[in-house]
């Protein structure tokens, strides 16, 4: 952990943020003094304070600790049919739970805010079912993930899709 970078970092998204450090200070509850020790790599901000820092820099507690730095997650294998099964499983709560459930509703209105289409028909669609699951895995492996290219091509049915995560599994994980 280099206590200079992470400085910088939290100097630079300060900054970003048109703050002074009198101003992150007041909002923080604390002494300008102690921003100028982060950003100057004297001190780190104290743990009790780091989820609030987060929220002002917007940013993750994960990005200040790695000075913005982006923190592959190597060991970390990806099961495609456990993604499948994740997708599953909600179709499954609507079951069990009822659809006029408020924790089911409230899941499936967040979900189709950020879907144009009715996310629950493409759960029940085999080939929009196939998709979902490829953009999980896609986001996975961007953020270090990794899954093996025989598992792709075993889960997989269309070639399409195939060879997309292939290339995004490539480019992201060398």
């Amino acid at each position: 952990m280099n206590t200079i970078e992470i400085g910088k970092y939290i100097k630079t998204k300060r900054i970003e943020k048109h703050l002074t450090q009198k101003d992150l200070a007041e909002i923080l509850q604390i002494s300008f003094q102690a921003v100028s020790k982060w950003e100057t790599g004297t001190t780190l901000p104290d743990t009790s304070i780091l989820l609030t820092l987060s929220d002002v820099l917007e940013v993750t507690v994960d990005q200040i600790l790695n000075a913005g730095e982006f923190r592959k997650r190597m060991n970390k294998k990806i099961n495609i049919e456990e993604i499948q099964e994740s997708f599953n499983s909600l179709l499954k709560m609507k079951e069990v739970l009822g659809p006029n459930n408020g924790i089911y509703k409230s899941l499936m209105s967040g979900v189709m805010k950020d879907e144009n289409a009715s996310f629950e028909d493409d759960l029940r669609n085999p080939e929009k079912m196939e998709i979902l699951v490829a953009k999980s895995v896609v986001q996975l492996i961007i953020d270090g993930y990794q899954v093996s290219k025989e598992e792709i091509d075993n889960f997989f049915s269309t070639e399409e899709i195939r060879e997309k995560v292939k290339k995004y599994q490539i480019k992201y994980n060398q």
